[in-house]
């Protein structure tokens, strides 16, 4: 018989072993259990869901949950991924899904799954996210870098000139290597800018994952955008709901990859990549 199981602890070497074999062999089984143990929620119930046959994982989609302070409120957060279920028990595939978002008291959050994947959840009433995508020049800007101006890329000083949400957020993905961070703007007044190094026409990009607010850009962005510039990037790339507007010289686009929130009460500009598999997976 093929039963649905919560992954807990003592299922986690399978769990992981099974999705290193699954679904190629990029990331490794050590991989995968790190990135379903992360402290960003104080009392996750479980790491996803699993489907046992005889003994063995036939089934798994995943899960990262979190506690994020959202407009002064502390709001919970189940991030699920990587559902993948082997043939012979594909008929069981939509019990995963069910047990993991029948699950009250959360926000649902999906940021990778395949176009076909998109369809069923938009069936389970999910919606998509704004799919804007912006690839913004930056330009020198050598007189936004004023006497107070703060631009701060280390790791050990990061925190000491954040406070707040912007604070809560560094220390939760500082241990992630594959991220960059950024603390951008003046005293009293300071953004954090979380990306990845990437390439965009044969172009050093900054694909920047994550802004602290979304009016940090209108704020300082030609002080965040000449810093990148002389990090070696000539070319940013942003998601439009983490801004008020657009940018002057903004190439504008969409983006391939649907991302999917259920959730009665949050705004697309709420909806954060952070404490999801786009951070805890060197994606």
């Amino acid at each position: 018989m093929t039963a649905v199981h919560p992954i807990q602890p003592l299922d986690l070497p399978d769990v992981a072993q099974f999705l290193h074999e699954q679904l190629g062999r990029r990331f490794s089984a050590h991989a995968w259990a790190a990135s379903l143990t992360q402290t960003w929620a104080a009392a996750p119930p479980n790491m996803g869901m699993h489907l046992r046959h005889k003994g063995r994982v036939v089934g798994v989609f995943c899960a990262i949950y979190s506690d994020q302070t959202l407009a002064g409120r502390t709001e919970r957060f189940c991030n699920p991924h990587s559902w993948v279920v082997l043939e012979a028990h594909r008929s069981s595939s939509l019990s995963l899904v069910l047990a993991l978002i029948r699950q009250r008291g959360y926000h649902f959050t999906m940021f990778t799954p395949n176009p076909k994947v998109a369809q069923v959840f938009t069936g389970l009433r999910f919606k998509l996210l704004d799919d804007r995508l912006l690839y913004l020049p930056n330009l020198p800007a050598p007189g936004a870098r004023g006497r107070r101006s703060i631009v701060e890329t280390d790791r050990g000083r990061i925190g000491a000139v954040l406070d707040g949400v912007a604070l809560q957020d560094f220390l939760a993905h500082q241990h992630l290597p594959w991220l960059e961070f950024v603390a951008f703007g003046q005293p009293g007044d300071t953004c954090l800018a979380v990306y990845k190094r990437t390439r965009w026409k044969k172009m050093a990009c900054a694909a920047i994952a994550h802004l602290s607010d979304t009016g940090a850009i209108d704020r300082h962005g030609a002080l965040l955008r000449h810093h990148l510039l002389l990090s070696g990037m000539p070319v940013s790339r942003v998601e439009g709901r983490h801004l008020t507007r657009t940018p002057a010289l903004a190439w504008r686009t969409r983006r391939g990859q649907p991302k999917l929130v259920l959730s009665s009460t949050l705004a697309d500009h709420q909806v954060h990549d952070l404490y999801s598999e786009l951070m805890a997976l060197d994606l």
